[in-house]
């Protein structure tokens, strides 16, 4: 029996893909920061062990937003991002990080903006749900 696939919303596409881009601008935010300070003379494994520590819990949910079938990641992600703007205020708050925090911030209130339009997207146009 051959199953047809109906084509995905451009709407729904829109929404996976703004997630995709925040998600890995985390990555490359934190991978960025890491860089400056390798280059700024902090020892190399305190900077591996701190990009380790921020890259960890997000490279986690990395195969599930790999496969387009699990709404679950995307909501548990919401979740960790949640932790993530909270470090990131602080962060923008602290003297001399201004720049840096407020990037870190936009781009926390970005994917969870993203993340929560692409769980209702797909919960209503692809018949998704949360629960297995």
């Amino acid at each position: 029996m051959t199953q047809t696939w109906a084509p995905i919303p451009a709407s729904v596409q829109r929404a996976r893909l703004a997630s995709l881009i925040c998600y890995f601008g985390l990555f490359g935010l934190f991978t960025g920061k890491a860089i400056v300070n390798l280059l700024s003379g902090v020892p190399a494994t305190v900077v591996v062990f701190l990009w380790l520590v921020a890259v960890m819990p997000l490279s986690i949910f990395l195969p599930g937003l790999r496969r387009n079938n699990s709404l679950r990641t995307y909501a548990w992600l919401c979740f960790l991002i949640l932790m993530y703007f909270l470090h990131a205020v602080t962060i923008a708050f602290t003297t001399g990080t201004l720049f840096y925090g407020m990037v870190y911030s936009v781009l926390c209130v970005a994917l969870f903006c993203a993340l929560v339009v692409y769980i209702r997207l797909a919960k209503k146009y692809l018949g998704m749900s949360l629960l297995r």
